[in-house]
């Protein structure tokens, strides 16, 4: 009986973490899940999940996973962050928001109110709560579900393979003519047409998903090259090139670079300078604080370079990408406008902000005259985060960033663990890319791109976690 209890709970937990791989292979499908039915489902599967493992939890007590507690402060932040974005939809006396939000103050006493919000706009903020809760609760569920070395090959094969169909399809549809994002035309979308976007509706979002895939690709070929050893005979050579040419590397090389293609097909400025930036940092970072220093990987990071940029670059449309480089100037480029535009927003609302998710609603009022259409979004993730939520809400998302590099940092430096190594620079990589890439886009206002984000944020933790198991195991 006893036996068969076991079985059923380890049946039980296998389903929670195939239900929680097919979310996380299922985000980028419908448009990015940037629309609001998509959002809806991919909230309340999580939730599912969540609930799933409430049940279990109780039927089975027993400890939280070390990953989990590892990251209690970067959850204590995001808590309070949640906290936060509730505050700012809570009525306060006026005397209170002079303090906190002067500029809202004063429109609210223009209306004779004696009570007023830091929300401009309560119910997108209450919108904006329950897309925060839904990440929240995804990060918490990353760090509960991916507790072994295996499950967190399984979570890296699910990207990789998502990112692959993202890859080939939206080169197959540049190269067929019939542009379709999810069943519908980019025509329809007036989407990038002649650039890959996949089943997203803008190339930069599908660059952005991309780079952090690539990202944890990179990683655990590392954790691969780093286990080899020097061969010592012939017979040990000839059974590594044999292994090099026709094993797992060569297949994780080849998904690589396939989507390095699909990246450059992007002809995402912002994704391929992010990529390549990131991928420079994090190899310098690496050389300075990670003890062993294999000759393999020295020369895979830089094959990854040479060939991809290079090689693959010049076949598939990198010089594309170059020329649009060489022809954004001051005229040409409206982001610039929107950044200068939005700054007079961030100084007005500076400690508290003007109520998360309220930027397209209170753009207008600061928009320029060279500033034509609509505008939802500031294509910069900082400024949009700081003039949404104000200096209060940004450190606390600043915070869990730092933290989460700090500790994959941390790994470099105690390695004890090549695969935890390895994924720790995917890790920082694909984090590093996504930071840069928010200078000049939006892609955590996506939410398959910021739940895939978040996934990076956890994976250090995890890290550490098989680090300090696989040290109290020796002990």
């Amino acid at each position: 009986m006893g036996s068969l209890n076991t079985s059923n709970n380890k049946a039980s937990h296998n389903w929670v973490l195939y239900s929680y791989l097919m979310l996380l292979a299922w985000l980028p499908l419908p448009l990015g899940s940037k629309l609001a039915w998509a959002i809806s489902i991919d909230e309340v599967w999580c939730y599912l999940i969540a609930i799933m493992v409430l049940v279990l939890w109780v039927r089975h007590p027993h400890g939280l996973p070390k990953s989990l507690i590892s990251a209690k402060f970067a959850c204590a932040l995001l808590l309070l962050n949640l906290l936060w974005l509730l505050v700012q939809c809570v009525p306060l006396p006026l005397s209170w928001l002079d303090i906190l939000s002067p500029h809202a103050s004063a429109l609210y006493a223009q209306m004779q109110a004696e009570y007023g919000t830091i929300s401009l706009d309560t119910e997108t903020t209450h919108y904006q709560f329950q897309t925060a809760v839904y990440l929240f609760t995804f990060f918490c569920l990353t760090l509960y579900i991916i507790d072994s070395r295996q499950k967190l090959k399984w979570l890296v094969y699910t990207v990789l393979a998502s990112a692959l169909a993202q890859a080939l399809y939206g080169a197959f549809m540049i190269l067929n003519g019939m542009e379709y994002s999810f069943f519908i035309s980019k025509a329809a979308l007036h989407s990038h047409i002649g650039s890959a976007t996949g089943t997203f509706t803008n190339r930069d979002h599908l660059a952005g998903y991309l780079e952090m895939a690539i990202a944890l690709g990179v990683g655990y070929m590392l954790s691969m090259l780093s286990g080899s050893k020097a061969s010592q005979n012939w017979t040990q050579r000839i059974r590594n090139i044999t292994e090099l040419l026709l094993g797992p590397k060569a297949r994780l090389r080849l998904v690589l670079i396939l989507l390095c293609l699909g990246l450059v097909l992007t002809h995402s400025r912002g994704g391929n300078l992010a990529f390549f930036s990131s991928l420079g940092i994090v190899g310098v970072l690496f050389l300075l604080l990670a003890r062993e220093k294999p000759r393999a990987t020295i020369v895979f990071l830089s094959s990854l370079i040479v060939l991809d940029m290079i090689i693959i670059g010049s076949w598939v449309g990198l010089s594309k990408v170059m020329t649009r480089l060489e022809n954004t100037s001051m005229l040409t480029e409206h982001r610039d406008d929107t950044y200068r535009a939005t700054y007079p927003m961030i100084q007005d609302y500076v400690i508290s902000g003007i109520g998360a998710g309220n930027y397209f609603s209170t753009f207008p009022m600061y928009k320029t005259p060279q500033l034509a259409g609509y505008w939802n979004h500031a294509h910069n993730d900082y400024l949009e985060i700081m003039a949404e939520q104000g200096v209060i809400g940004f450190s606390m998302l600043a915070g869990v960033v730092l933290w989460s590099m700090w500790i994959a940092m941390k790994v470099f430096r105690e390695r004890s663990s090549t695969f935890a190594l390895g994924m720790s620079f995917a890790s920082l990589m694909g984090t590093i890319a996504i930071l840069i890439h928010s200078a000049v886009d939006f892609n955590l206002q996506i939410l398959a791109n910021s739940s895939t984000f978040m996934v990076m944020l956890a994976i250090p933790f995890i890290c550490y976690s098989l680090q300090l198991r696989q040290r109290s195991v020796r002990k």
